[in-house]
């Protein structure tokens, strides 16, 4: 739940602290998960408006602007923008300022002095979800209103904080904007303003709200506004929920987003004019029925999901979204706003089988009070008038045929203190329970307490007492000693070998990241897996359309990731993740295996003595150095030329003990365009289940004789495996050969096509004596003869 301080000010007259909210929510039991300041990713950029437009003489592609930003005189800035026109307001970046990428200094471009930059919505670090179609591409489109010149800081109200809550599901009441305010008092001595409704009557008219399954929906609220007046919402209105991450579409729309998020009541608009019947119904769907979203998508639904119907047709999937045939648009003049009461279980059930959550199917989830109904509704009608979108009718209509039951909970405060431990005074719990606006009676020694309607959480005693703890202080709780018997647990070695291969990668300059363990299906096609998406692993309910599947590997998680971070000019992205993949099997649950997926991009990192590049062998050297640390397999690779992920001929099997553990190579460059990956990439992806607890390392005495280098030249088949020739030369060696190294391969017109050149450096050492050159160049000469005879290699 995303908190806006702007917003959080409208309730009081005072001037919020982002850090002093942060730490009475969380003193309150309202976890602040993250504190947001909007005002830093951008600065000294402002309005302008384009007075001329010119092509530029040395560029197809540029032109010239003539930017009007207030001042004396025009500026000039050199743009290759394509959907600029003369009198369009825009962002403008002046020369000083800071934009997303780095600061605007004054430049030439082919030959022209530009003085400053035109602004898209991502270089002012704009969420492009929360921005129209026409805003996100190119330079972003300003309103015609703004004054020239003006700072866009003010303009979007970026001088704003965001705290980001994690609300425990108890605690639905505090997905409204305004009972965070009410909660902020139990600590601050604020005065809360009122906020303003717009009641109505009773409509004893022919219009009907029929209710067919009383258990699904507890209320319903409908009112009409007639001679609508669609527009954009004011600026400062579609700012507060945009900063709440919140899209603004229009103002009838916004009205609707903005209750939702101040009262935590989810709200829907209807075309007045598309509903066909004089009546609302609320019932289920039947088996088979299909329905078109607000989104466009056809869902497929089944008797447990429940509808709106004007009496003709279905116009809404109840508390999840509404229909594309009542859409409210440009040529809407009267409208049915719709307040509702639905059963919380039904409504996850319907979002999960249809993987579509919505912020309003979040907030029905979690339970709603009936009363928040008629006043959301109240609400909204208040704010149509105060943007003057549209006529509210004077009568409301509604059907309410479970009444909401607010129960009386008899609590004493011996219980309260036994329970806590600690030894508060009845005048200061009942001073409690009236700051929570909860109704206090007094019988001998009992209190009779009645909560607020929308604190649908309280429900007993025990309710009573974590209300009175949470506002007296959990700080204040005297600390004691827990007693208890401890006992030693042998940690079993997976535990041990996930945490020596995480602290390693780590200490190596690599970042873990954890994603989902489910998957779209669409991903494995992306990254080149044609054959999996097993039918036998789909989720039946899955949270979303894109996590329908578990996953069989890791890297379509990873390298989504590495895009992400890629898109925001992250170049240097070595990123590791261990996690768990899945096998279908016939009649069982999936066979889950441990496995480690390893990504890096190709880049030169600047270091103190000089660069650094990062490449295959890169990612080679961690894979050996991480095995010589956890375990004393000694790895092969083999090369691979068949896996449509990696690049044919740039892959490898990795092999320990004879078994494939793994792959290794560069990832295909059709997957990397896939995710608008230009530079190149490595992935291995290695299975963790056959690392048993290793044996203690032996100790290997050094040497005690010298070692004799000898180099060697030859001329062998461009496709000869390098791993064949080691083994033939330490075979053919007796194991005299200690250390072999390749240092150079050369291909060209003084070789034949087909072949390469590549010269070794061999190091000869006996452990029993020292060698002769004679000895050496037996040993030396009968390697050479077997290469030649075994591959047909040439001596140079």
């Amino acid at each position: 739940m995303k908190v806006s301080l702007n917003w959080l000010e409208q309730y009081f007259n005072e001037k919020l602290d982002g850090f002093e909210i942060e730490a009475i929510l969380t003193k309150l039991g309202l976890e602040v998960e993250n504190r947001e300041k909007l005002d830093l990713s951008f600065s000294n950029v402002v309005v302008g408006k384009i007075e001329s437009l010119e092509k530029h003489p040395n560029a197809d592609k540029l032109q010239i602007c003539s930017i009007n930003v207030g001042e004396k005189e025009n500026l000039q800035i050199v743009t290759g923008a394509l959907n600029i026109y003369v009198g369009m307001k825009v962002p403008v970046a002046l020369v000083g300022s800071k934009v997303v990428g780095g600061n605007i200094s004054e430049s030439k471009l082919r030959g022209i002095s530009s003085y400053g930059m035109l602004c898209s919505g991502t270089e002012l670090n704009m969420d492009s979800s929360l921005l129209s179609d026409n805003e996100k591409d190119g330079i972003l489109p300003l309103s015609e209103d703004l004054e020239l010149g003006e700072d866009l800081l003010d303009v979007f109200s970026l001088h704003d904080e965001v705290l980001d809550l994690g609300l425990t599901p108890n605690r639905a009441d505090c997905y409204g904007i305004y009972n965070i305010a009410k909660e902020i008092i139990l600590k601050k001595d604020y005065k809360l303003k009122k906020i303003e409704f717009l009641k109505g009557d009773l409509s004893k008219e022919n219009f009907k709200i029929k209710i067919n399954n009383e258990n699904l929906c507890h209320r319903y609220v409908a009112r009409i506004v007639k001679d609508v007046n669609i527009k954009p919402s004011p600026l400062w209105f579609a700012n507060l929920l945009r900063n709440v991450g919140v899209r603004p579409i229009n103002n009838i729309v916004d009205i609707t987003n903005y209750v939702m998020f101040e009262l935590g009541q989810p709200m829907h608009a209807f075309d007045f004019d598309k509903l066909e019947g004089s009546k609302i119904v609320v019932e289920e769907a039947y088996d088979g029925e299909t329905f078109i979203t607000l989104d466009g998508k056809e869902r497929k639904l089944d008797k447990d999901m429940l509808l709106i119907k004007d009496g003709v047709k279905a116009v809404a999937l109840a508390g999840v979204m509404g229909g594309y045939n009542s859409e409210v648009d440009n040529n809407t003049k009267n409208i049915l706003f719709e307040a509702a009461h639905f059963n919380s279980a039904s409504i996850r059930r319907t979002s999960r089988k249809l993987g579509l959550r919505s912020e309003a199917s979040g907030r029905f989830e979690r339970g709603l009070s009936e009363e928040n109904a008629i006043k959301a509704m109240d609400r909204a009608m208040y704010l149509v008038e105060l943007l003057g979108a549209g006529k509210v009718e004077k009568s409301y209509f509604e059907a309410y045929p479970i009444k909401q039951i607010i129960p009386t909970i008899t609590s004493t405060t011996e219980k309260v203190n036994a329970i806590l431990g600690m030894n508060i005074a009845s005048e200061e719990i009942i001073k409690i329970y009236e700051k929570l606006n909860f109704n206090v009676k007094i019988e001998d020694d009992k209190l009779l307490v009645t909560p607020e309607a929308h604190r649908i959480d309280v429900k007993s005693e025990i309710d009573l007492v974590e209300e009175v703890v949470r506002i007296y202080g959990y700080e204040n709780i005297p600390a004691t000693l827990p007693v208890g018997a401890t006992n030693t647990i042998k940690v079993d070695y997976k535990i041990k070998l996930v945490e020596q291969i995480k602290n390693y990668l780590v200490d190596n300059g690599l970042n873990e990241i954890v994603s989902y363990s489910f998957i779209d299906k669409s991903s494995y096609e992306k990254c080149g897996y044609a054959t999996l998406a097993d039918e036998r692993l789909k989720v039946m309910n899955p949270l979303s359309e894109n996590q329908s599947y578990m996953r069989e590997k890791l890297l379509p998680g990873i390298i989504e990731i590495a895009s992400r971070n890629y898109k925001r000019q992250r170049r240097n992205i070595p990123i590791f993740e261990i996690g768990r993949v899945f096998k279908g099997t016939v009649n069982k649950l999936p066979e889950e295996t441990l496995k480690l997926g390893i990504f890096i991009l190709e880049n030169e990192v600047k270091e103190w003595y000089g660069k650094v590049k990062n490449d295959f062998f890169t990612l080679k050297g961690i894979l050996e150095k991480l095995i010589s640390t956890i375990s004393n397999k000694e790895l092969k690779f083999e090369r691979l030329t068949e896996l449509e992920t990696l690049h044919p001929g740039r892959a490898a099997n990795i092999i320990a003990n004879n078994q494939i553990i793994g792959q290794i190579g560069e990832i295909h460059p059709n997957v990397l365009s896939e995710y608008d990956i230009k530079e190149k990439a490595f992935y291995l992806e290695l299975e963790l289940e056959g690392f048993d607890e290793p044996k203690v390392k032996q100790y290997k005495s050094l040497p005690k004789y010298p070692s004799i280098e000898r180099d060697m030249a030859l001329i062998i088949p461009k496709d000869l495996n390098y791993a064949k020739i080691f083994k033939t030369i330490s075979d053919a060696s007796n194991n005299m050969v200690v250390k072999c190294r390749i240092f150079d391969i050369f291909e060209g017109s003084q070789i034949e096509e087909d072949m390469k050149s590549v010269a070794f450096s061999l190091t000869y050492q006996d452990p029993d004596k020292t060698m002769i050159d004679e000895d050496v160049s037996t040993i030396h000469n009968s390697i050479i003869n077997t290469l030649v005879e075994r591959f047909g290699a040439k001596l140079r």
